[in-house]
């Protein structure tokens, strides 16, 4: 299912562990890792990572080995230049080391979000693994960030990895929480992470959060009718409530009951159940409950300890798009592990 990841490397912490996810990952589906560098002759390289590159710079340069960096520019601007030349040449090897048979390095130039767009959609990636934040972005709620560019924009799904210093390395994933309502999207991200638990011997936990967002129209759309009691069919009529048919109930009075959403959720996370097991998962954990969907999500993801969330891009709530009050943006800033939109 995964033949291609790109990862993009910066030499930042983030970067890093998303480099070990990546290779995990591309050595598990046997898949082709394009490792990318973009220069942006950023003044918030640190200082340790700028005097290393500086010396390596120095000592190939006297001992005439080519260096790869045009020798007309300034001294910053070859460092730089050298310094991805080096990240890729480090992550190449590793990659290697860890068993990845196709691994290929790309430098380039200009806005990071943009680029590493671009070269998603040339490689035709089925995977982008970046770091949450490099050295040039601001952690917190900002939409012009280069993960949350890539994380709402890409062509393909993405993870976004959180980690902070005092974490331990990564172990590879021993568990992945799959939010899920029923939705087409959300049905792939059901899919795409039954897969890759599968292949990573992963604990899959699949949830379903009852809240009265949804239109009639939408919630009938992610269930079949026929397994609902007569109550509940009832409840989804639209002839019962014509203004709830296409209208969110967070706009009007719910008119669907928790029994009847309890039903519906039940009927969702036993789809979900029939797609991970035909996938070969083999401890599949089922969690229904009711209230704020990215709150109980993020509750959720720490009790069971997840490494990886994956979302549908969007659920039955309408388009998300670059909105900083949707579920899987609020979602993406509050989890403690990596996130992945499917799309």
């Amino acid at each position: 299912m995964i033949k291609t990841i790109v990862t993009p490397i910066d030499g930042s912490v983030h970067a890093q562990t998303a480099l070990e996810l990546s290779i995990d990952l591309a050595a598990r589906y046997d898949a082709q890792l394009v490792l990318l560098h973009i220069g942006v002759g950023d003044e918030n390289v640190p200082e340790a990572l700028y005097n290393a590159a500086s010396r390596e710079l120095k000592e190939a340069e006297s001992s005439g080995q080519e260096t790869g960096v045009p020798p007309h520019q300034s001294q910053r601007l070859r460092v730089l230049g050298y310094m991805g030349n080096m990240l890729l040449r480090n992550a190449h090897e590793l990659a290697e080391r860890k068993g990845v048979r196709r691994a290929e390095t790309v430098i380039d130039l200009g806005d990071p979000g943009e680029r590493i767009l671009h070269h998603a959609k040339q490689k035709s990636a089925d995977l982008i693994v970046m770091g949450s934040r490099g050295f040039g972005e601001l952690k917190g709620l900002v939409l012009g960030s280069v993960s949350h560019k890539v994380f709402h924009l890409a062509p393909c799904p993405s993870v976004t990895v959180h980690r902070s210093d005092a974490e331990p390395d990564l172990e590879g994933i021993k568990s992945i929480l799959v939010p899920t309502d029923g939705s087409d999207q959300a049905d792939k991200a059901v899919e795409l992470a039954s897969d890759i638990a599968a292949k990573c011997g992963a604990k899959l936990v699949l949830q379903y959060v009852t809240w009265r967002g949804p239109s009639l129209e939408k919630l009938r759309a992610s269930i079949d009718m026929n397994q609902l009691s007569q109550s509940a069919r009832d409840e989804l009529d639209p002839a019962q409530h014509p203004i709830a048919e296409h209208v969110s109930s967070a706009f009007i009075p719910p008119v669907v009951s928790k029994t009847a959403l309890k039903e519906i959720g039940e009927q969702v996370l036993e789809r979900g159940r029939q797609t991970a097991e035909a996938k070969g998962v083999e401890v599949v954990n089922l969690v229904l409950i009711d209230g704020d969907p990215a709150r109980k999500i993020v509750q959720t993801a720490k009790s069971e300890q997840a490494d990886l969330i994956a979302m549908g891009s969007r659920g039955l709530g309408g388009a998300e798009g670059l909105l900083a009050g949707s579920v899987s943006y609020k979602v993406n800033h509050a989890a403690p592990c990596s996130c992945m939109v499917v799309r």
